[in-house]
């Protein structure tokens, strides 16, 4: 755009010069001319430069809002396994989660996932490996839950009916008696699936922090003099 215009201007005053040589324009008029011509181009600049500095700061804040989202995620997903870890505390071992946890159905989280298409200016970053680790994340989370949903599953259809088909309810039983009244294939998928879904969960639990500490930095190289939401160990969340 700014070369058309040096492009008109040299060729304005190319005209200019011409007819002052051939003694067809008058000074007066060479000065009307200039100014005339002058304040065009001074207006069309500065029409351009507004446009350009607007564009700008939408695609600044665009940015800024995409990295809060991102951050925002994060927290939530921290806050939801944060629930499902408590859930497993309330038993020691593998064995008692396995066959004495409720299977109680979690949330879809639909919502709880980063949107990367709106991320995609932090490959041009100074920290584009800060995008692909926030991929890995995600991931982790899904894994997480559904290990979980998996474990529920198996619960639900299998273990529950075996408990009751064997009349176990409510009576204290030894893994080994377990074991032997079940089968294998029950009692290990059981064990399994408890045991699993507790280390997915908690070792995303633990990562996230870590990621959220990541991206918050990240994002306050990139906008110093805003705003992020900060995650804090008493499961809080506050701007700063």
């Amino acid at each position: 755009m700014r070369i058309i215009y040096y492009v008109i201007t040299l060729a304005a005053i190319a005209v200019v010069c011409l007819l002052t040589y051939q003694k067809t324009l008058e000074l007066k008029d060479l000065g009307v001319a200039c100014l005339g011509l002058f304040g065009t181009f001074l207006g069309a600049t500065v029409a351009f430069r507004l446009n350009q500095q607007k564009e700008e700061r939408e695609v600044r804040a665009k940015q800024h809002a995409a990295l809060n989202r991102a951050l925002f995620v994060l927290v939530r997903q921290q806050n939801a396994l944060t629930q499902l870890r408590s859930d497993f505390e309330k038993y020691s071992d593998d064995f008692s989660a396995a066959f004495n946890m409720p299977a109680s159905k979690p949330p879809e989280y639909a919502g709880l996932k980063q949107d990367f298409a709106s991320l995609e200016f932090m490959l041009q970053s100074h920290s584009p490996n800060t995008l692909f680790k926030l991929t890995i994340e995600q991931e982790r989370f899904e894994q997480a839950i559904d290990s979980l949903r998996i474990r529920n599953d198996f619960y639900v259809n299998e273990v529950q009916k075996a408990i009751s088909d064997a009349s176990l309810n409510k009576k204290v039983v030894t893994p080994t008696e377990v074991e032997m009244l079940f089968g294998q294939r029950l009692y290990g998928g059981a064990i399994n699936g408890a045991k699993t879904a507790r280390t997915h969960i908690c070792a995303t639990h633990q990562s996230i922090p870590v990621m959220l500490t990541e991206l918050r930095q990240v994002a306050k190289e990139l906008f110093p003099k805003h705003k992020f939401v900060s995650y804090v160990p008493t499961e809080t969340t506050k701007s700063a």
